[in-house]
């Protein structure tokens, strides 16, 4: 393989895996609603390539009560 400027890296990956005009990304983070970002192997997160909607926390509880900052 024959060395490549990243500039022409970047626009070759991204005409290979740009959605096309009739497919728009759709899947994007909701305000007030919680993701799992990291989770273990076969975890539904991010971090595993789940989408945002997949990733979403649904059960109650599981939420940590943080302490407020000053």
């Amino acid at each position: 393989m024959g060395k490549q400027k990243l500039k022409d890296l970047v626009k070759q990956l991204n005409k290979d895996f740009a959605p096309t005009d009739g497919q728009h990304v759709q899947d994007q983070p909701e305000g007030g609603k919680v993701y799992a970002l990291t989770g273990g192997v076969g975890s539904r997160c991010i971090a595993n390539g789940n989408t945002w909607k997949d990733s979403e926390v649904k059960q109650p509880g599981t939420q940590r009560n943080l302490p407020k900052s000053s």
